[in-house]
């Protein structure tokens, strides 16, 4: 299908869903709309390469996601908390390590390149012998080979805050352990991938818990916007649950609260490793939020009485901080585990790759929004890695649409003022309509 037809057929399939003009209008951004050739319109969205847009789509979530969203040219834009933006030049590197062994995990298994974190929840729950309902809401999907022999009484996930197998390979040297691990009797990969950028760890940690993709799961960053359209922080009060449960939330529905299940995290946001409130009021997970020394915390908890009877109990470790220390705490997680004597499986991973110090402050693109918005009134509500959430309120009182964000993004230059920041910016529902391109 020529460009021209594609773009009559979206136009078409649009207006047939019964949007309203506004949209129409932010699908056609600049002097587009009132052109009488279809070839000549701006598609937002569409234009992008196919391995981004695959990317975007997977991390985005009508509804929850942020109202405009952009992927920089090559400029590296970063986030509040680090995390980068999505950018062509070159595209994101979504590798991370993945290494599962012991208890119900066949040994040496190669996992394939491109094992996605959405995987992992499959696998452990074949490891396990728990059947999950509905798989079809899950993009993830077991990876064949691994589960094996008996199930574990306990499960340990540990997952490395803020690395991807770039900054592994940058510091050969600083993980013993986990290089150990990677090509010893695990089933492991350095090649995995996080499946959808940006690399927020909210939402890779949901997607290892899940199964599934943020586009599936709704925990797209460190803020979402919850049904009554407040930005809140994820998992936090007010924030909406994640659309799909996780595996710890379907342990302890199935088997009747029986599982012991435990986080120790550095942030309340980590909370996705693990769930918690897709089965509420009955939930009473063991969940220690903070920035000390996470051995005591797991230590005292695998004290308690993990893997102690017949039930499979599950703790998930999120660690932060530099790699040497991430492997060192991670290789003493793994002992105290085993000191247990009961038969246990272990997953290591990471969240992906954060962006370089020398990377631009997004706030700037904040700021420029604020700027070219007439209004008098800040109208970012937020932003996270990848887009903004705007002030509906400002907004209408303005008279104006995203619209007005895209066309202030499309503006902005890279620091050097030679080329434009941004290789394309659109309003989020863009995102939905992929499938047109």
């Amino acid at each position: 299908m020529s460009p021209g037809r594609r773009l009559s057929f979206l136009l078409v399939v649009l207006l047939l869903a019964g949007l309203p003009p506004v949209v129409l209008r932010a699908l056609c951004v600049g002097k587009t709309c009132g052109s009488s050739s279809s070839v000549s319109a701006r598609v937002p969205f569409c234009p992008l390469p196919d391995a981004i847009k695959t990317l975007v789509a997977a991390g985005y979530r009508s509804g929850r996601s942020p109202d405009v969203l952009g992927v920089t040219v090559s400029t590296t834009l970063a986030s509040r908390d680090g995390v980068a933006w999505p950018t062509t030049t070159p595209l994101p590197d979504t590798r991370v390590p993945i290494a599962l062994f012991g208890a119900g995990i066949a040994p040496r298994v190669p996992l394939p390149e491109g094992t996605g974190l959405d995987q992992i929840a499959p696998t452990l729950a074949d490891a396990l012998h728990f059947r999950r309902d509905h798989p079809e809401v899950r993009a993830g999907t077991a990876v064949p080979g691994v589960a094996s022999g008996a199930a574990p009484r306990l499960v340990v996930e540990i997952v490395w805050k803020g690395v991807g197998t770039a900054d592994l390979k940058a510091a050969p040297g600083e993980w013993p352990y986990l290089r150990r691990l990677t090509s010893g009797a695990a089933d492991a990969t350095l090649d995995g991938t996080t499946g959808s950028v940006p690399m927020e760890p909210a939402a890779t940690l949901t997607t290892i818990g899940t199964g599934g993709l943020p586009s599936q799961h709704g925990i797209t960053g460190p803020i979402v916007r919850n049904d009554s359209g407040d930005i809140v922080p994820a998992w936090g009060p007010g924030a909406p649950a994640s659309i799909i449960s996780t595996l710890p939330d379907d342990l302890d529905f199935k088997l009747g609260e029986a599982p012991r299940i435990g986080l120790v995290a550095p942030d309340a946001t980590d909370r996705g490793l693990i769930g918690g409130n897709w089965y509420v009021p009955h939930d009473r997970d063991d969940v220690v939020i903070g920035r000390g020394d996470p051995m005591t915390a797991v230590r005292r908890l695998l004290a308690s009485g993990y893997g102690a009877d017949g039930v499979p109990d599950l703790l998930g470790v999120v660690l932060g901080g530099s790699i040497p220390s991430m492997d060192r705490i991670t290789r003493e997680v793994v002992a105290a585990a085993e000191a247990l004597h009961v038969p246990a499986a272990f997953v290591v991973t990471a969240t992906g790759t954060l962006a370089p110090a020398t990377a631009m402050d997004a706030a700037s693109v904040v700021a420029g929004v604020d700027a070219a918005v007439p209004s008098g009134r800040a109208v970012v509500a937020g932003a996270v890695a990848g887009g903004v959430f705007l002030d509906q309120d400002v907004l209408a009182q303005s008279g104006l649409s995203s619209n007005a964000a895209v066309d202030a993004m499309l503006k902005l230059r890279s620091p050097g003022g030679d080329e434009r920041l941004f290789t394309d910016a659109f309003p989020g529902f863009a995102v939905s309509f992929a499938r047109y391109c």
